[in-house]
């Protein structure tokens, strides 16, 4: 059955996979960067504006909906196992069920809910990288795109699934606010910068700055790297 499944997943995917011809862009008003590895995206230089705006609340993440529907878990997920869908028994994660590729979502709960898979067909197993834990200069494998999976979805929407599934974990408590601050898209791959703050609790509120970039090498790796604080 799991097989069969995987089969229809995968012709899924490479039916509604788009033919595009490959192109570079940038959505920062700074010089092109100079030419970088071609097995590793050079991280964006920082703007002096948001991109974009992200706010992540505990209420609305994967753990708190496997509280709600299914086992209870006593604490964040350090990792999500890659699994072949069954569409018939598995449910998807409805927090992040619009990250999709191929029309299929990417994470999804168990027949009995008690795990968080990731689709095996488009994505390794994941395991979380704490960006609000790393210091500047470290270095984080979170994944990796299968080769099915890589360009079938935007750089940017990846990153976002991964940091509101916490597979970029970006709080500890409460939540946090992400600014992108730049990205770009070239040869190599494709990075992007985020500078935010996440708010926790010990005897009082307390608030912390943290940034990081994101790099998705042509080769489906995604990797996480610290950088200097605000």
């Amino acid at each position: 059955m799991l097989a069969l499944r995987a089969a229809t997943v995968l012709s899924l995917i490479v039916a509604c996979a788009p033919s595009q011809k490959a192109r570079e862009h940038t959505r920062l008003a700074t010089p092109q960067p100079a030419p970088v590895k071609a097995d590793e995206a050079e991280p964006p230089a920082e703007a002096s504006e948001c991109l974009e705006l992200i706010s992540i609340d505990h209420a609305d993440s994967v753990l708190s909906e496997q509280r709600r529907v299914g086992e209870h878990v006593a604490d964040f997920h350090d990792r999500y196992p890659a699994e072949y869908i069954d569409p018939d028994s598995f449910v998807p994660v409805e927090a992040v069920e619009g990250y999709r590729i191929g029309g299929t979502p990417l994470l999804w709960f168990n027949a009995d809910k008690t795990a968080v898979v990731v689709n095996a067909a488009v994505l390794s197993e994941l395991v979380v990288a704490d960006a609000t834990r790393m210091r500047a200069g470290d270095r984080a494998v979170v994944g990796q795109l299968t080769e099915l999976g890589r360009g079938k979805i935007a750089g940017i929407e990846l990153v976002k699934f991964l940091i509101r599934a916490r597979a970029i974990a970006t709080y500890v408590h409460m939540g946090s606010e992400l600014c992108l601050t730049a990205e770009s898209e070239t040869a190599a791959g494709y990075a992007a910068h985020f500078t935010g703050e996440h708010t926790f609790f010990t005897d009082q509120k307390h608030t912390e700055s943290f940034a990081f970039d994101v790099s998705i090498a042509n080769d489906g790796v995604i990797t996480v790297i610290a950088t200097e604080k605000l």
